[in-house]
């Protein structure tokens, strides 16, 4: 990397001390740094660049400087060890033929020749071994080679040409100082191979594959021209393709959706989803599918849901209004906080904003809490039997949207305390200022938010879980759903006590529900990861006579 920090990074005899301080061309600035471990466990990086082991279960945020090193780190030593091959291809192009010695697989070419075959290097190896020149050819490295003694650390080196050149493009004829030439040695003036390249970053991500202009030719670009001959900004745009090419083919790897955050997420074996935290945007999403985490529901299990609810036919945005009839003087409710205890401002009636069932009906007393948390197949299919195909229908829309309204309650309250997290710090900063006390001690209040926040996004995707799990399984539905409603009770009264009027909270109270509510929510995860393994009761006899 130049010592502009905007410059296209360039493989050069210096690569293997760019550590150290003037003596290296990537400027300190520049220089990536060794990534963070952002959980217990977790480790970072080599001195060389080259990733550390991630331990089960762990994971690692890295900055883009960070993924850069460790995509170098890669390359160099796949070019260190086809290099060290006997005798294989490919031949050194004319215009090297007198140098000696010949490195056959300079860095540069070896990540293009890992980006040819999706970054995997054993498939390289085999593919390289079995047939190089094939191979080369494939990738457009045939011509490469490197520009110096030190294959590990060598620039790829370019054709020179004296007096004048013709343009294949114009057909001007210019000095040869101002003709530009791919290893290929196929030359054209600055202005058609700099509008060609910069056309080229302009297109996309198809840019790290250029090929040279000349038709027919499969020779790749080599990035010393891209730096020399495109602007700082279009360099910069290549780099971030470069980039992200490699991490879309690392399964280790993933781009954290959070809006306008650069961070990547490195990954050990086991890792489901992680949030980009600390110092990060704070986000939540899967490893596997890039979306926000949706535990216990799986990928596919939310790739079906979304499909199912983008569909015209059952899409429910039309069906579901914003707003709701007070179940007693039937005036429009809107409603405007997170918790779904609500209270009529007209008539002052109390009740539940998912099945609009009376609020005293939802106790210790009558049943346990949220039972309206259950779809009770026996209730729609009173006569089964005599139904029509019609009221088939109605009765799987009515299944769909009691699952798809809970869905949607919990999506919308998700997104209410995430918009009150915003504003949690002025609170704290109120309510230290209100007892007297540290900041520690205000910490409590952003930690019940927070978990307000993980609990309604598990919550709402309990529902697509829920949704498609097996109606034959009975007691693994009682199981997940109990499960399910000891997780909704606390999370309704965590939300209450996180939206009180600062002075009636109470520390010790909002502690102690925080920590049970982070309980149960352990708990519904590991049983809904585990299977649900509970054995039906006719299993049970079979079970025992196979035995």
């Amino acid at each position: 990397m130049s010592d502009d920090s905007d410059q296209e990074y360039v493989y050069s005899e210096d690569e293997d001390d760019y550590n150290d301080d003037e003596d290296a061309e990537m400027s300190d600035a520049d220089a990536p740094a060794a990534p963070r471990a952002r959980k217990s466990g977790s480790t970072g990086s080599k001195d060389d660049g080259a990733p550390s082991r991630l331990g089960d279960g762990a994971y690692a945020l890295m900055e883009p400087a960070d993924v850069e090193r460790m995509m170098v780190a890669k390359a160099r030593e796949v070019s260190e060890t086809l290099d060290a091959r006997p005798g294989a291809p490919p031949h050194p192009p004319p215009f090297l033929s007198n140098r000696r010695p010949f490195p056959q697989v300079p860095p540069e070419s070896a990540e293009v020749l890992l980006r040819h075959v999706g970054w995997s290097a054993e498939r390289l190896m085999e593919a390289f071994w079995s047939d190089g020149e094939r191979l080369t050819g494939a990738a457009g490295v045939d011509t490469w080679a490197a520009d110096g003694g030190d294959a590990a650390a060598a620039a790829v080196a370019l054709p020179s040409a004296e007096g004048t050149v013709t343009c294949r493009i114009c057909f001007d004829d210019v000095p040869a100082s101002s003709g530009r030439s791919a290893p290929c040695g196929h030359f054209f003036c600055e202005d058609c191979y700099g509008g060609y390249l910069a056309n080229a970053v302009d297109e996309g991500a198809s840019c790290v594959m250029a090929t040279c202009p000349e038709q027919g030719c499969a020779t790749r670009v080599p990035g010393a021209l891209f730096a020399a001959l495109v602007d700082a900004k279009r360099v910069d745009r290549r780099r971030s393709f470069r980039l992200e090419n490699f991490v879309s083919f690392s399964k280790d790897l993933r781009w954290c959706p959070g809006k306008g955050c650069g961070r990547v997420a490195r990954a050990g074996a086991g890792v489901g989803s992680v949030k980009c935290a600390p110092n990060g945007c704070g986000c939540n999403f899967c490893m596997r599918c890039g979306e926000e985490a949706h535990s216990p529901a799986s990928c596919g299990l939310i790739a079906q849901w979304t499909e199912k609810c983008q569909n015209e036919s059952e899409t429910a945005n039309w069906i579901l209004a914003n707003t709701k009839r007070c179940p007693k003087c039937q005036t429009r409710i809107e409603k405007n906080q997170g918790c779904n205890h609500m209270n009529c401002s007209q008539c002052k009636y109390e009740f539940c904003w998912m099945c609009m069932g009376d609020w005293a009906d939802h106790g210790a007393t009558t049943g346990g809490f949220y039972k309206c948390n259950k779809y009770d197949p026996l209730k729609a299919e009173a006569d089964d039997g005599a139904m029509d195909d019609q009221a088939r229908a109605k009765r799987e829309l009515d299944r769909y949207l009691h699952y798809y309204k809970r869905f949607h309650g919990h999506d919308q309250s998700q997104a209410f305390a995430t918009k009150q997290l915003e504003s949690t710090e002025k609170r704290m900063v109120e309510l230290q200022e209100s007892t007297h006390g540290s900041w520690i001690d205000v910490q409590f209040l952003k930690t019940a938010n927070e978990m307000v926040i993980d609990c309604r996004r598990v919550l709402k995707n309990t529902y697509v879980f829920g949704y498609y799990l097996p109606t034959p399984a009975k007691r693994q539905r009682e199981l997940f759903e109990n499960l399910q409603e000891h997780l909704e009770r606390f999370t309704e009264t965590l939300s209450e006590m996180t939206e009180l009027p600062l002075d009636q909270m109470d520390r010790s109270e909002i502690v102690n529900v925080t920590r049970v509510t982070e309980s149960f929510l352990a708990n519904l995860i590991q049983g809904a990861e585990a299977g649900l393994d509970v054995p039906d009761d006719d299993a049970a006899p079979a079970a025992a006579a196979a035995a």
